[in-house]
C-alpha cells in the first residue's frame, strides 16, 4: 500500500491556497535580568528562518515529489523577498504569489531545553476586497482546471475571505476538484461542502460552542456535528498532543499522540492536512489515514517550530510502523 500510494502522490497535482508568512526562530540564553524593566534578557546566539503558513504546506508537498502551485500574497518588504527566494530555491512555482499590504513576519525567542520564550508578530490583517485579491482570484480560477485537487489554508490574516471563498469552492464545484480545507473560525462555517474539513480543538469548541471532552464519545460526537454543519465529506480533528481523530461516512477512527515531553507542535497541523489530503485523494482506508496523519504531525514535532515533512524521515517511521 505504502509504495503504490507514494508513488501515485509523484503524478498527483495539488494547488495550495492561502496566507504565506516568513517563521524566524531566534535561539538564546538567559543569563540575566533587564535593570530597566521585570524582564529577561535573552543573549541571542543564532537565528534560522523557514517558510510557514502555506508555503510550508507547499513544501511538504514538494518534498513528498507532488506537484505542487502556489497561491497567496507577500508584501513588497525584505521579508516577502526572502520568502519567494526560499520557495525558488525548492523549486516551486511562483507565478501565483502576488505583492500586496506587508508579509506576515512571526519571530519567537527560543531559549535552553527548547522553551519558547516570546513571540512577536508583524502583520496587516485585511478583509477587504481589492484589485489584487481580483486579481489573484482570476489567476486561480484559471488554475483550478489544472490540478486533481485544492487545499486552502486560512491562518486568519484576511486573503480567504467570504468572497475569495465562495469564487474558489463554486469553481472547484463546477470543475469537480476537491476541496481541502484547514480552517479558521472567522469564516468557518463558510466552508460548506468541502471534502476535507482539519479544524483543531479550539476551532472545533467555538464553532460548536460546547466543551469536547477527550474521549472517543465526546470527540465522535463533535466530528458528527461538525459535518452536520459543514456538510463535508471527511472531518479531521487534531488534537495537540493527543493525537487526532478521523470521521467518515459514520465511521470515528481514534489516533492517540505519541508520548513526549513538551513536543512543539507549531506546524504540525500543515503537516497533517498535507498528508491527509493526499491520502483521501488516493482512497486510502480511515484507518491509514489516521496512522498517516498522525504519524506527520509527529515528526513536526521532532524540531523547534515549523517542521515541513521530510521524505526520508516518513518512509523510515512508516516501515518501523509496518504502514
Amino acid at each position: 500500500m505504502l509504495k503504490e500510494f507514494l508513488k501515485s502522490v509523484t503524478k498527483t497535482s495539488v494547488m495550495v491556497i492561502g496566507d504565506i508568512m516568513l517563521d524566524k526562530y531566534l535561539f538564546g540564553e538567559i543569563k540575566r535580568k533587564s535593570s530597566e524593566a521585570p524582564i529577561d534578557i535573552v543573549d541571542i546566539s543564532s537565528e534560522q528562518e523557514k517558510i510557514g503558513g502555506a508555503a510550508n504546506v507547499a513544501l511538504s508537498l514538494k518534498n513528498l515529489k507532488a506537484k505542487v502551485s502556489i497561491f497567496g500574497f507577500v508584501g513588497n518588504d525584505l521579508t516577502g523577498k526572502k520568502i519567494i527566494s526560499i520557495i525558488k530555491k525548492n523549486k516551486i512555482n511562483t507565478n501565483g504569489i502576488l505583492i500586496d499590504d506587508q508579509t506576515t513576519l512571526k519571530t519567537r525567542i527560543i531559549t535552553s531545553k527548547r522553551n519558547h520564550h516570546s513571540r512577536f508578530d508583524v502583520e496587516k490583517i485585511n478583509y477587504k476586497n481589492s484589485k489584487n485579491k481580483e486579481k489573484l482570484l482570476k489567476i486561480i480560477k484559471s488554475n483550478i482546471p489544472k490540478v486533481d485537487f485544492l487545499i486552502l489554508q486560512d491562518y486568519n490574516k484576511g486573503l480567504l475571505d467570504k468572497n475569495m471563498i465562495k469564487n474558489i469552492l463554486a469553481e472547484a464545484e463546477k470543475n469537480k476538484k476537491p476541496v481541502m480545507v484547514d480552517p479558521k473560525e472567522k469564516y468557518f462555517t463558510k466552508y460548506k461542502g468541502v471534502s476535507l474539513i482539519k479544524p483543531n480543538l479550539k476551532e472545533a469548541t467555538k464553532l460548536l460552542q460546547q466543551k469536547i471532552e477527550l474521549t472517543n464519545k465526546s470527540l465522535k460526537n463533535a466530528c458528527l456535528n461538525i459535518q452536520r454543519k459543514i456538510k463535508s465529506d471527511w472531518i479531521i480533528l487534531t488534537l495537540g498532543k493527543n493525537g487526532l481523530c478521523v470521521f467518515f461516512d459514520g465511521q470515528f477512527y481514534r489516533q492517540n499522540g505519541v508520548p513526549k515531553k513538551d513536543p512543539d507542535v507549531t506546524g504540525a497541523g500543515d503537516n497533517v492536512i498535507c498528508i491527509a489530503s493526499l491520502a483521501i485523494f488516493h482512497k486510502i482506508s480511515i484507518q491509514k489515514i489516521a496512522e498517516l496523519s498522525n504519524i506527520s504531525g509527529e515528526l513536526a514535532c521532532n524540531g523547534i517550530g515549523t517542521n515541513p515533512i521530510n521524505y526520508n524521515e516518513l518512509i523510515t517511521k512508516l516501515n518501523q510502523n509496518d504502514i
